[in-house]
């Protein structure tokens, strides 16, 4: 496996490299943040491979990354006791908005559906597109329709296509 191959970024220049897979923290700047207190005295350098939740824990079963850093808590319970993941870690929890008109076109979350106001979704099995899918089926409703929009890309560039 060479060194670059694939990296979204790499970080530091140390002679051990760790391959980490995530994607919005990476994004957001929160992994450079980590990874730079973690290396003050390691010779070490980080290649994040930017991935949603369902790539990064593709990428670690298959052992093509060292670290996956992901929010898909059942997922990776799963990854644990199948025994291809080890020493999971709760370093954060996610929060969910609804984002849109100030005059709240949809009234509530539950009226998105019924009045087909417009909402992205991420679609690429990502931790918040799982999350996702789970408070629309407790809220026992099937999104479909032109009103729901796939777009395939991770959070940042999501909220810039809903405006």
């Amino acid at each position: 496996m060479s060194a670059n191959q694939d990296c979204t970024k790499i970080y530091g220049d140390g002679n051990e490299e760790i391959r980490l897979a995530t994607g919005s923290p990476g994004e957001l700047g929160l992994l450079e943040a980590i990874f730079n207190d973690f290396a003050k005295d390691k010779d070490v350098r980080l290649c994040w491979i930017k991935a949603g939740s369902g790539k990064s824990l593709e990428l670690l079963k298959d052992k093509k990354i060292d670290i996956a850093m992901v929010h898909a808590p059942k997922a990776e319970k799963e990854a644990i006791m199948e025994d291809w993941a080890k020493n999971r870690t709760l370093i954060g929890s996610n929060e969910f908005y609804i984002v849109g008109d100030k005059k709240d076109p949809a009234e509530v979350y539950t009226n998105i559906a019924e009045k087909k106001v417009l909402f992205y979704i991420r679609a690429d099995d990502s931790g918040t597109h799982k999350k996702e899918l789970s408070i629309w089926e407790k809220a026992g409703i099937e999104p479909k329709g032109d009103w729901y929009v796939a777009n395939k890309d991770f959070m940042l560039a999501t909220l810039k296509k809903s405006r």
